[in-house]
Formats: C-alpha cells, structure tokens, sequence
C-alpha cells in the first residue's frame, strides 16, 4: 500500500500502472471505511456473533464510497454470493 499526497502525485510515481488505477482510494474514504463496525467493535465479545452484520455495514460503506476504483466496489455477483451466504447462515 502506497500513499500519496494527490493523484496527480501518484500519476508522477515510477511505479504507477495505468491499467491498475482501479485501486486508487482517497483517504477520507478509506478512513471512514476503516471506522465502521467491522473493525472498531473487534474487541466486543460479540464480535464474531455479530459479524455477519457488520460485514453487511461494510459492504454497505463499499457502495457508498465517492472516489474509490473499481478494486474497492463489489460486483453483482459477489453481492448476490454474500447475501446468499447470509441467508444460508455461512455468514
């Protein structure tokens, strides 16, 4: 993981491929991704019955991130394949 004052700081680096851009996340977005149930309540003893929930929050937070890539959203499928998982009790 790499971070950079700007895209366009990023656009500079030696190391940025195009073809990957769909990574490229703002910090903000990232922070409010990282604050959300399912990491801050790791240390609840309800954690792990309660995960389910917290991965649906996640996932939630997901869609609603402004300028994340494509890396950081869920498919169809992949959305489709985790509410079948819950709904199954997987999850």
């Amino acid at each position: 993981m790499h971070f950079f004052q700007s895209e366009e700081h990023l656009r500079k680096w030696g190391g940025f491929n195009e073809k990957k851009r769909g990574g490229i996340i703002a910090l903000r977005d990232l922070m409010r991704l990282f604050s959300g149930p399912y990491f801050t309540k790791r240390r609840e003893l309800g954690y792990f019955s309660h995960m389910g929930d917290y991965l649906t929050d996640l996932i939630a937070s997901l869609d609603s991130l402004d300028n994340a890539g494509t890396y950081w959203c869920m498919g169809r499928l992949e959305k489709l394949g985790f509410s079948l998982g819950r709904k199954l009790g997987l999850m």
